[in-house]
This record gives C-alpha cells, structure tokens and sequence, in this order.
C-alpha cells in the first residue's frame, strides 16, 4: 500500500521559497549575473581597442573623448617648441597647397609676421614640402631673402620638434631640411628665428612646376 504524500502547510512553502531566494542571491552577489561577468571583460577591450585607435588622439574633443589628430604644424614664439604657442596651419588635400602671407592684413591666419621661431610636426604624411620665407609674398623680393623649407620623404612623421630654423638637422632619409641665402644679400648668418614672413605648405601631389611657379624660388 502507497503511503499517503505528505502535505505542505503554508509556513513550509513560504520558508522554501525563502532559503532557495537567499541561495540564488548569494549565488548572484558571489559571481554577479552573466551580463555582469562579461561586464569587466568587455569594458577591458573597448578600452584597449579605443587606446589602439586613438593612440594619437586631441584631448578633450567636445565630449567624445577626443579624435585623430589632423595632420598639422603649430608654430611656437620660442625656440624648442617655448613660450607662446603661436597657432597651428593644417595641411592641405593631397594634390593642393596653401601659402599665407603673414604680412597681409585680412589674410593673416591668426600667427603673426616675425615672430615664429620654432614648430612641432604632427602626423605629416610623406610626400609634405613646408617652406618657410623671410619675405612677403612677392617672388622677385623673396629670391633675396632667406628661406628653408622641409621634406618629408617615405614615412608619416608622428611628432617631431623642429627646435630652431635656423639649425641643420641630421638626415635621416625620411626628413630632409635646406636653407638657402642669397650669396650677395642675406649675408653669413642665418636669421630666420623671428623672421617668418610666409608659410607655404604643399600636400602630397602638387607637381614640381607648380612648387617651381608659387611664392618663394626654391
């Protein structure tokens, strides 16, 4: 003969509701729900997936964290990137150039004339030329002024201090520099620390007829 079931009075169900609510909440609080599991994990690859793609980021940026960094030249007051930080020209599209006369009123780019002494490259792509003249923008007055201008040859300059243009760098293949004086007017010394009058920036693609026809004879 069956044994008649067992019945559960009230009190008894609700104390087994009871302990297996407590199991599952301690079970929750000890390893957190499967989203929560995955929570650090995934916040861990974002972070070095964000890192990855914005190693070279602007701080800051308007909320989003920032972004690329456009390639750019920011021209400071002093030598070695001192002092004043005097403004920033972007570069041009590829195939384009830009000169900006520093003397011209209404034209000017917000650096001013003759006071440029040094300017850090950010992310540069080859092919880059950056000439600058002690001159305004006339071709017959700046065959007799000093000038030095800057290539960018194989590879994209990340960040680079030109401390003084006035100083010869090292060659290294990727990044030549030429400064040019006229042999009967500029003189010996080179003087183009504070004497930046025009900017020429010439992206990737501008043919050597047209460096050859623009501003400054180099």
């Amino acid at each position: 003969m069956m044994k008649p079931s067992r019945k559960w009075n009230r009190a008894e169900v609700l104390q087994t509701r009871g302990v297996m609510i407590l199991g599952a909440a301690l079970v929750l609080s000890a390893c957190g729900s499967p989203e929560e599991a995955s929570a650090p994990v995934e916040q861990a690859l974002s972070t070095a997936k964000q890192a990855a793609v914005c190693e070279d980021c602007e701080p800051g940026g308007g909320g989003g964290g920032g972004g690329p960094v456009s390639p750019h030249i920011e021209f400071f007051e002093g030598n070695n990137a001192s002092q004043d930080s005097l403004g920033k020209v972007y570069l041009p599209p590829n195939g384009e150039f830009r000169s900006y006369d520093l003397t011209a009123a209404g034209t000017n780019i917000g650096i001013p004339n003759d006071e440029a002494r040094s300017m850090v490259l950010r992310n540069i792509p080859p092919g880059t030329l950056i000439v600058l003249c002690d001159c305004p923008h006339s071709t017959a007055e700046c065959v007799f002024k000093d000038k030095v201008y800057y290539k960018v040859w194989n590879t994209t300059i990340v960040s680079k201090t030109i401390g003084s243009f006035e100083t010869d760098l090292p060659s290294d293949g990727n990044f030549v520099m030429n400064y040019w004086q006229h042999p009967w007017f500029s003189g010996s010394e080179r003087v183009m620390d504070g004497k930046v009058s025009v900017i020429q920036v010439f992206a990737s693609g501008v043919s050597p007829e047209v460096v050859n026809s623009v501003g400054c004879d180099y």
